[in-house]
């Protein structure tokens, strides 16, 4: 029986995922949960298992290419009585290298041989050119819409002088495509008058790249990071934020963690804030919530998603019913996942099902700064860092100046759903948690 591998759910808001690289092949022996693939999304880098034990019969999706959701990438032969044809010995050849298949493309492999040339009884009359196209790959078009190139500028190295992809990242390498970019914004003479229909208006160049200076390199975007850019500027689009602060007084969760690190639990100040974010969350549902279409999910459990940084880019692995465990096993959860996140051993399924985010820029932060909610979200909270500083308390009535660890909390809201009284209420309770000390 044929068993299909498909593109799993990577995240509540990833559609596609990118295939990285094969690590098996057609026709080899794998076990349930062996590795078939590596994949990327703007969520995690993950490798892909065998849903069950079996035969590679087929590969259906190459290194590079986008998958829908569900989409299926391999099957997997379970009966070992059903022989699985070995794959067809294709030429191999790199169409984005080498610039396009045959004998004089091929560059580090032996040639291939050139088929057996046949004279024509009579010369055929070549075709009628056809003015300012050039024959490109899909992936070297796709490179030149995004750097608003012109490829008729570009020296292909090619079969034919076809245009590679390395040709293109050589020449956005040596700082052409900016100098060649106020050249072509100059107004060149005026066309003559079409008697065909006026052509759809063209969409607005992008603005000239800025010049690179010796010793500047281009780094080119990794699947991961255009996922992630991808998804904050939707958000932007999509979602009015709204950003609120609230100042806090910190001094009894910094008494709290004390007192537990003479216990031996070291406790950062996350744990406190996660917990404190949980209880106010059950207290003010509207919080806890995502948009779907026109309509909001008010969200019966609370799974806080967290940010965590890795070399790659952040992750957002997510804590599941925060209001229902410990700071111990709050601060648990938060080392398991820092070590598994650098480690890239976050599983798919624990980046999706957040229904509220909170980010910490750690002990390296600053006073405070302004999220971008995680969609479909619709709130968001950022912690700056804690400063010692010198405030104003009452004591007995009268008004004292003491030295306080101090805290500045950002709050952003979807204001399509969450009104000021919500959003505010909502940081107000944080601050009062973590104020008054009310932990378990």
């Amino acid at each position: 029986m044929l068993v299909d591998v498909v593109m799993p759910q990577l995240g509540e808001s990833v559609v596609e995922g990118v295939v990285v690289k094969w690590l098996v092949e057609v026709g080899e022996l794998v076990a349930k949960d062996q590795p078939l693939l590596e994949i990327s999304t703007d969520k995690v880098d993950a490798e892909i298992p065998s849903p069950t034990a079996g035969r590679v019969a087929q590969i259906l999706a190459k290194p590079g290419e986008t998958i829908p959701i569900q989409g299926v990438l391999a099957k997997i032969e379970t009966d070992q009585g059903v022989v699985v044809p070995a794959p067809t010995a294709a030429p191999r050849w790199d169409e984005e290298t080498e610039g396009f298949p045959g004998h004089m493309a091929r560059k580090t492999e032996p040639p291939i041989p050139a088929p057996p040339r046949v004279e024509p009884s009579a010369p055929a009359p070549p075709p009628p050119p056809e003015a300012g196209r050039i024959r490109i790959t899909p992936v070297v078009a796709r490179m030149a819409a995004e750097h608003g190139l012109d490829l008729s500028r570009i020296p292909g190295t090619g079969i034919d002088g076809r245009v590679t992809r390395k040709d293109v990242e050589e020449y956005l390498a040596s700082g052409q495509a900016a100098a060649a970019a106020p050249a072509e914004a100059r107004p060149g003479p005026p066309p003559a008058p079409a008697k065909a229909p006026a052509a759809p208006p063209r969409k607005a160049a992008r603005a000239p790249k800025a010049a690179l200076a010796e010793g500047d390199r281009v780094v080119p975007w990794t699947p991961i990071r255009k996922k992630i850019a991808e998804h904050m500027v939707r958000s932007k689009h999509t979602s009015p934020h709204v950003h609120i602060f609230a100042e806090v007084d910190m001094h009894r969760v910094a008494l709290l963690r004390a007192n537990a690190k003479k216990e031996g639990m070291n406790f950062t100040y996350l744990p406190y804030v996660i917990q404190a974010s949980a209880k106010a969350l059950r207290e003010l549902p509207a919080m806890n919530a995502t948009v779907d279409d026109e309509s909001t999910i008010l969200r019966k459990d609370i799974h806080i998603s967290v940010a965590v940084d890795t070399e790659k880019g952040l992750l957002v692995p997510v804590l599941r019913h925060a209001d229902r465990i410990s700071l111990k096993e709050i601060s648990a959860a938060m080392d398991d996942f820092g070590a598994r996140a650098k480690a890239g051993k976050i599983s798919p399924d624990e980046l999706s099902g957040g229904t509220f985010s909170i980010t910490n820029p750690g002990s390296k932060g600053n006073l405070f700064g302004t999220p971008i909610i995680n969609q479909p979200q619709v709130g968001i909270l950022r912690l700056g860092q804690v400063v010692k500083r010198p405030v104003v308390i009452d004591v007995a009535g009268e008004d004292s100046i003491v030295i306080r660890p101090m805290m500045f909390l950002c709050c952003a809201y979807d204001h399509r759903v969450i009104d000021g009284v919500a959003g505010n209420g909502f940081l107000y309770r944080v601050r009062e948690i973590l104020e008054a000390g009310e932990f378990s």
